[in-house]
């Protein structure tokens, strides 16, 4: 009996460093900060991102109704729309969206699957391919290009709405990681 809980302290043992392995080298230098926050009692996802000095930068809501969901990235005043988000029914259950710009399909996102830890995306698009890695409770995110490390998402506790922390490295497309940041909300937690 005392051998199996050896076994199974050491099991949780090196199954809490490879998770901390994967989450704990989240540097990014020179990150740009926003929050993302979903807005609660509207129709539909909404969202407002501000900059790390509390200024309202972007905004995501509604673009049409239809089969899926049709989200879009656009300024403050929603005048001018950065990407469109698209959710493409899948009849094999696993999430598929495209980013698209000017209507040009620029991203394909496609959920893969996973039967440990958690949630795993794999994106394909004209910036190059992308792969995003979350933690086991879908709260910690990584977005790497070419094995490196682009950005960081984070969702906090206790808010009203969900409210995700994205740090993006310089050189990068911040409107497309948003973008993606939304995926992965609409994904984990929609």
């Amino acid at each position: 009996m005392a051998r199996l809980l050896l076994s199974i302290l050491a099991l949780q043992l090196v199954l809490l460093a490879t998770v901390h392995g994967l989450f704990s080298s989240s540097k990014i230098k020179n990150a740009r900060k926003y929050q993302l926050q979903q807005k609660v009692l509207t129709l539909g996802s909404s969202y407002t991102v501000k900059d790390d000095k509390q200024n309202a930068v972007y905004k995501i809501g509604f673009k049409q109704f239809g089969l899926g969901k049709h989200l879009q990235l656009t300024d403050v005043s929603g005048q001018k729309e950065y990407y469109a988000i698209k959710h493409i029914l899948n009849p094999l259950g696993l999430a598929k969206y495209e980013i698209r710009q000017n209507n040009q399909v620029v991203a394909d996102v496609k959920r893969k699957r996973n039967l440990i830890g958690g949630k795993k995306f794999s994106v394909k698009s004209k910036f190059g391919e992308y792969k995003i890695e979350g933690n086991f409770r879908s709260r910690e995110f990584k977005i790497k290009k070419d094995h490196h490390l682009v950005a960081t998402i984070s969702k906090k506790f206790f808010s009203i709405g969900d409210k995700y922390g994205v740090k993006i490295e310089q050189n990068q497309d911040d409107a497309f990681i948003l973008a993606l940041a939304i995926v992965v909300d609409e994904v984990a937690h929609g």
